[in-house]
């Protein structure tokens, strides 16, 4: 069984998720530590693999119309490893879907598209996928859209506010990253800033110069170019905490829908309350929302959970109970997190022409 996290530690955690990009000075600042202290502290996180980092696309910026939450139960008679390997072959070959975890009797899939059309190509895939001998494997797959046009969508994980709830650290809120709305609009991208992006994005703790080397170019130039694609907003930095953490033992997939009646400015007042702010991956639009939280154990998520959704249950604007799917990171297994790579290669016109094996290794 884990140890239980030091308040160091939780200290440590708690602010690269509020801000991945703090140096360990500026870390050890906000947390009044050593900087040495720190320094130790997120070697050995990031060995330990409790933590580790991604270069998150901004999915608006490279042409992205629309996400789409997929979600379902399994077969219970299949084993688990087996559902999970069918998973597995089929997000390979599907560079949209970014994030997928399974649990028992469970898969949770989501992705992001440049419009309805690939929607729809990946799920004639999936159903090549799971046919004739395969089909026991399947999901019965549910989906929620969110255009971006008409939704609020999150780009990278809020897990700062969840943590700080479970952690109970003696330290001011975060604040949360809420979803926005992002007008869809294709930025104008030189062939070197798209290589680059594609290296940021597959590689996240590759160096500048490590970059460099495999692009051919000189380590100012990458540096460069990465600076411009952070001010064209391209990219943001994130720490990512596996679902299988010290502290907690629950992940709760909540899909809600409203009723269509619901007074906008009533809908947009209850979107300011802990339902959204403690998802540490949220998408909604006025008729429905899908959000994602931590939990210490069960009663912790019968408390929180009950609490949250009572604002909207007394407000009775929900059409119907709210669809919740459970998941033990004990059982839990993360097929895609943070995977973004594939997709941004696709989106910038690249797909696969430098095969992994080409790239250097230690990244």
């Amino acid at each position: 069984m884990e140890r239980a996290l030091r308040e160091s530690e939780m200290l440590v955690i708690y602010g690269l998720m509020q801000d991945a990009n703090l140096t360990d000075s500026a870390l050890a600042r906000r947390c009044g530590m050593k900087e040495s202290t720190v320094s130790s502290i997120r070697r050995r996180l990031m060995d330990s693999k409790h933590i580790y980092f991604a270069n998150t696309p901004s999915f608006h910026r490279l042409g992205c119309q629309i996400f789409v939450q997929l979600y379902g139960s399994t077969n219970p008679a299949v084993p688990k490893d087996v559902k999970d390997a069918a998973h597995q072959r089929f997000l390979d070959e599907t560079p949209e879907i970014f994030d997928s975890a399974s649990g028992e009797g469970f898969v949770m899939m989501s992705g992001v598209y440049r419009d309805f059309s690939d929607y729809l190509v990946t799920i004639d895939r999936y159903e090549r996928a799971f046919a004739g001998v395969r089909a026991a494997e399947r999901t019965d797959l549910k989906a929620a859209f969110y255009p971006m046009s008409i939704s609020k969508v999150c780009n990278t994980y809020n897990f700062a506010p969840g943590l700080h709830r479970i952690f109970g650290l003696d330290v001011p809120k975060p604040a949360s990253n809420r979803p926005v709305r992002q007008e869809t609009a294709c930025a104008a991208l030189s062939l070197m800033e798209r290589r680059t992006l594609v290296h940021l994005t597959e590689y996240p703790n590759a160096t500048d110069a490590q970059i460099a080397q495999l692009m051919g170019r000189s380590r100012q130039t990458v540096t460069n170019v990465r600076k411009c694609l952070l001010k064209k907003g391209m990219y943001t930095r994130t720490c990512i905490i596996p679902l299988v953490l010290w502290n907690i033992e629950l992940i709760a997939y909540v899909h809600l829908k409203f009723r269509p009646d619901v007074e906008p400015s009533l809908r947009e007042e209850l979107s300011n309350g802990d339902w959204v702010n403690l998802s540490w991956y949220t998408l909604e639009r006025s008729a429905e929302a899908s959000a994602t939280y931590m939990f210490r154990d069960y009663k912790d998520y019968l408390v929180e959970m009950q609490r949250m959704m009572k604002p909207l249950i007394e407000s009775d604007v929900l059409r119907g109970d709210p669809t919740i799917s459970l998941i033990s990171t004990a059982a839990a297994k993360e097929l895609r997190d943070g995977y973004y790579g594939p997709m941004v290669r696709k989106l910038v016109g690249f797909g696969d022409e430098t095969p992994r094996s080409a790239y250097p290794s230690g990244f």
